[in-house]
């Protein structure tokens, strides 16, 4: 084992390990305002512990035919790249929401099937009493602006998940190419002369 590969091993360790802790902390990359208080040290100092503990520990079962030495300079960087890897598939598998019904992709398959929807979670609305808002008239009116944009609105009752959240961007994003930037406006100025007449 050459000394140039036990420092590409021990560099991309290190910057997997950055990276993953880096990819953690913003949210995948979404909240850039990292709030150092909020950064854990001894759990990071723990995992660190940890994965160098595994590291010496793997290192008397694999690479038998190098000495002690030459086998954790190899497990070590291993153990990290490893927990790197798992670390970023799952920061992108919540972030993405993956394990959810609705996620990023589920949007993409959906727009490709022309099924065009935007997911709600306010749970079960209610007329107000104490409002002079005709109800029927008011469900009417929302029917036929979403039919007007072309999507539909599902209510999914009141859990909203990052996946939910995802799946909305996607769809969002989509209805803007259709519809124009500022289709949302118009939408609002087609209700509001429904409702008023």
């Amino acid at each position: 084992m050459t000394k140039r590969f036990q420092i590409i091993l021990a560099l991309t360790a290190i910057i997997s390990f950055i990276l993953a802790l880096v990819l953690d902390l913003t949210y995948f990359g979404q909240d850039t305002d990292i709030v150092w208080k909020n950064i854990e040290a001894l759990k990071i100092l723990g995992v660190v512990t940890l994965l160098f503990a595994v590291g010496f520990l793997l290192a008397l079962f694999f690479f038998r035919k190098k000495n002690y030495k030459h086998r954790i300079i190899l497990t070590i960087p291993i153990c990290f790249i490893l927990f790197a890897f798992v670390s970023i598939s799952n920061t992108a598998i919540n972030y993405y929401g993956l394990n959810e019904e609705y996620n990023y992709f589920t949007a993409k398959q959906d727009i490709r099937k022309g099924k065009i929807q935007l997911l709600e979670t306010t749970g079960l609305t209610l007329p107000d009493p104490n409002t002079n808002v005709d109800w029927n008239k008011k469900q009417n009116a929302e029917k036929k602006v979403e039919k007007q944009f072309g999507y539909k609105t599902i209510n999914l009752g009141c859990t909203w998940t990052n996946g939910i959240g995802i799946y909305n961007s996607v769809m969002e994003n989509y209805l803007d190419k259709v519809n124009g930037k500022n289709w949302r406006a118009n939408e609002r100025q087609m209700f509001d002369s429904i409702m008023n007449h």
